[in-house]
């Protein structure tokens, strides 16, 4: 099994799956990977540092149930998504816009953990038109993000740092799973992320930070964080909601870097609030 299969696992059945063919949308020359399931109002999913699409099935099951077009997406660099090509956050942008195009979708709702969450706030930021609602996960991209050594290695070299990575992001039981992160270096390893690792990490660090981005974003926005993020501290979420005009933070208890495994009824109930 991947990584993602484990992450999934208890939500998600073989049956489930059998309807989630993976697409791949042409967006500009480059190859973005994307689920796309359910019909109505359109909602885009951008995953974190870390994860793929597929972290987010559950979620976009339920979401699709009840009347939503959802499409989650493996960003450029990650996941089945192409390598090259600049991997920095404003074409991690313009590729979602590109993606929506090829989709004929003309607005979205938006919703990005992580890294995801900067690369939705830069969409949001970039094309205000193009957006109905937009919910930040624990987002990355502030200045502070920059400073200092990092709190843990992001490009694990072994299983047992990626062990190391999986327990900050994930404070659920999850990251506890027999070889979860056996498979989750084994997936880093042979879909080609570790090769472009130093390439992604030098493309965002030149990248307009959230301080710089939020007070351009005019959609209705909802900033949700795990009340024990390991990784970015939850008072971040408050700090980022004053940003935006009209914006309200949510913390999501019990939960981390990735709420959507840690906590997945708490968030699913806050995204579905926050898409309302």
């Amino acid at each position: 099994r991947t990584m993602s299969d484990l992450l999934t696992t208890r939500a998600f059945t073989p049956d489930a799956a059998a309807a989630w063919a993976t697409r791949h949308v042409d967006v500009g020359g480059r190859t973005l990977a994307c689920f796309d399931v359910g019909t109505g109002p359109a909602v885009v999913i951008v995953h974190g540092v870390g994860g793929h699409k597929e972290d987010w099935r559950a979620a976009a099951t339920a979401l699709a149930a009840q009347g939503r077009r959802v499409v989650a997406v493996d960003m450029l660099g990650f996941g089945e998504s192409e390598k090259s090509g600049d991997l920095a956050i404003p074409a991690q942008a313009d590729a979602v816009r590109a993606l929506l195009d090829a989709l004929g979708l003309a607005r979205v709702s938006l919703v990005g953990n992580s890294v995801g969450g900067w690369v939705a706030a830069t969409f949001a930021a970039t094309y205000p038109t193009r957006i109905d609602r937009l919910v930040l996960v624990d987002s990355a991209g502030f200045r502070a993000m920059f400073e200092g050594p990092p709190p843990v290695n992001f490009d694990p070299d072994s299983v047992e740092e990626m062990d190391r990575l999986v327990h900050v992001c994930i404070n659920s039981d999850v990251a506890d799973a027999p070889g979860f992160a056996a498979h989750a270096f084994e997936r880093y390893v042979a879909s080609g992320e570790k090769a472009v690792s130093a390439t992604w990490g030098a493309a965002i660090f030149g990248s307009p930070r959230l301080e710089e981005l939020l007070p351009r974003i005019t959609a209705p926005t909802v900033v949700l964080w795990g009340a024990d993020d390991r990784l970015f501290p939850s008072v971040l979420g408050e700090v980022f909601a004053a940003q935006v005009p009209g914006a309200r933070a949510q913390l999501i208890p019990g939960a981390g870097h990735f709420p959507h495994l840690d906590a997945p009824a708490a968030t699913l109930g806050a995204l579905e609030a926050a898409l309302a």
